[in-house]
């Protein structure tokens, strides 16, 4: 009966840990530990400074269109990690 009791008590550990998971992975994939307020004081800044959508200058040119897909890696990131990247001195925070 104890043995019973904590098996279901593992696979629930278990199922909360792959649920959990499960969570962190698709916020990474939108845009990761980024606030919903951070994302619209950098959609702001992006108007503000007359920028193109990646927050770069509005005449920038990407190789295949978009600064988001590395073609030699086959890799994709999210727009705000993008950003970050460029920006670390997070100039939407000023």
């Amino acid at each position: 009966m104890v043995a019973r009791k904590i098996i279901i008590v593992l696979g629930l550990i278990i199922l909360i840990l792959i649920i959990g998971f499960g969570i962190l992975k698709q916020g990474k994939e939108q845009g990761g530990g980024i606030f919903p307020e951070e994302r619209q004081l950098i959609e702001t800044w992006i108007l503000e400074n007359d920028l193109n959508q990646y927050g770069d200058p509005k005449d920038t040119v990407y190789i295949g269109g978009t600064p988001l897909f590395d073609e030699r890696t086959g890799e994709r990131i999210d727009k705000y990690e993008y950003i970050f990247k460029n920006y670390p001195d997070k100039p939407w925070l000023k």
